[in-house]
């Protein structure tokens, strides 16, 4: 009896943790926050629970909009996701600190790797460029290392995009308050700007992800910003 106990206890504890694993984020919980915004119910109470149902790192984000399925058991949540992204920018009733935290630390070690990823890399950017000392701020409090992959993420173009024009602006108009997370952009500009395809996560779509990089005709012809861009 004590044995069969044992093993009962066993298998729980192993099918609880492989359901910690799998939904990281309570998706219920999210879509409930968002449909109570969508209703025009926009209060600080209300904006506060979608910020904290809302995934907080990297990992909570691929797996809640690239695997997820909703409560309804449907797989829906990568439709959701732009919603939700824009929906997570333009709160407006919450502490600016606590929301631009929120972004920041969301970013941290993201890769552009599929749509969702972009659509959130074109909003993070213009956020940035618009809550500038901001985001500064919060990250120069940050280690080296978290800074360097914000601004890797931030930079990297795998797909259409053109951040160069964006780059020299916040460089400039930031460079002698913050010099030194200034530079660290600067080299994450540098190495990163159409310099890097991310490695495949799903083997699966090898072949997809291989006919989308082979292709350089969606690149932007970039010939350096040091003369032409810095003052």
């Amino acid at each position: 009896m004590k044995r069969q106990f044992l093993a009962l206890m066993l298998l729980v504890t192993t099918i609880l943790t492989a359901t910690a694993q799998n939904f990281p984020v309570d998706t219920v919980r999210i879509n409930k926050a968002y449909k109570v915004l969508m209703s025009g119910e926009r209060t600080t109470e209300t904006e506060m629970e979608f910020l904290e149902a809302y995934p907080t790192t990297w990992l909570e984000f691929y797996m809640t909009y690239s695997f997820m399925y909703n409560e309804d058991g449907n797989y829906e949540m990568c439709d959701m996701c732009s919603e939700h992204i824009i929906t997570l920018i333009s709160l407006t009733h919450i502490n600016d600190t606590i929301q631009c935290k929120k972004i920041v630390n969301l970013s941290i070690g993201m890769k552009e790797t599929g749509e969702c990823t972009g659509i959130f890399q074109s909003y993070l950017v213009n956020y940035v460029l618009k809550n500038d000392k901001l985001v500064l701020d919060y990250l120069s409090k940050l280690r080296k290392g978290h800074q360097m992959q914000f601004w890797q993420f931030c930079w990297s173009t795998v797909t259409e995009c053109n951040w160069a024009d964006v780059f020299v602006q916040l460089y400039n108009r930031n460079r002698l308050m913050y010099p030194k997370q200034m530079e660290m952009s600067r080299i994450a500009f540098e190495y990163f700007y159409d310099g890097i395809n991310y490695p495949i996560l799903l083997p699966h779509k090898y072949e997809e992800y291989k006919r989308k990089h082979d292709d350089r005709s969606y690149k932007h012809v970039f010939n350096g910003y040091r003369d032409a861009y810095l003052e």
